[in-house]
């Protein structure tokens, strides 16, 4: 847990102040992000999110899916996904990251899915971090004005780096 003033300066403090899944445009910026976690022994799934069979096998492979329930691949079932992300292979830390690459594609061809990964990665982290153990999701998109829903009553927000519309080469509305 984040329990003295130092650890407000960690990076998984800044990346879970605002929810749990954190969206990046540059690339430079979520390959830093990732460098970061993995110096504070976060255990990282990476997802390429080229097309939805990628995504699902990726993701199903990270989990380890056929450990965690004796059948593979996992399919895109959400329920499947929710109950797979109640006791995930988190490694000795506790730490685990879901870093997924690419996720414009994904929101291009299965909206519904896409979405509902981040709402239901939203809600495990939640769960995960009353009983000391720290999920989240890194979502890199070369979409600069993509806006996820609401996720577990959160919506997914820009990195620091990134959060004024500007940065991201988009004009103001």
């Amino acid at each position: 847990m984040f329990t003295t003033d130092d650890d407000k300066l960690r990076a998984d403090w800044e990346l879970l102040a605002h929810g749990a899944v954190t969206l990046f445009w540059r690339k430079r910026l979520f390959d830093d992000a990732k460098e970061a976690l993995r110096a504070l022994d976060y255990r990282l799934v990476e997802v390429l999110c080229t097309t939805s069979d990628q995504f699902t096998a990726d993701v199903g492979f990270g989990l380890n899916w056929l450990g965690q329930f004796g059948y593979e691949p996992w399919t895109g079932n959400l329920d499947a996904l929710n109950d797979g992300l109640r006791d995930p292979p988190f490694g000795p830390t506790g730490c685990l990251a879901l870093c997924l690459e690419g996720f414009h594609q994904l929101i291009a061809e299965n909206p519904t899915l896409a979405n509902g990964v981040l709402d239901v990665i939203e809600y495990q982290s939640r769960n995960q971090l009353l009983i000391g153990r720290r999920l989240l999701a890194l979502v890199q998109t070369n979409d600069g004005s993509f806006h996820a829903a609401a996720l577990g009553a959160r919506g997914a927000t820009w990195n620091q780096a990134e959060w004024l519309n500007s940065s991201r080469i988009l004009k103001p509305t």
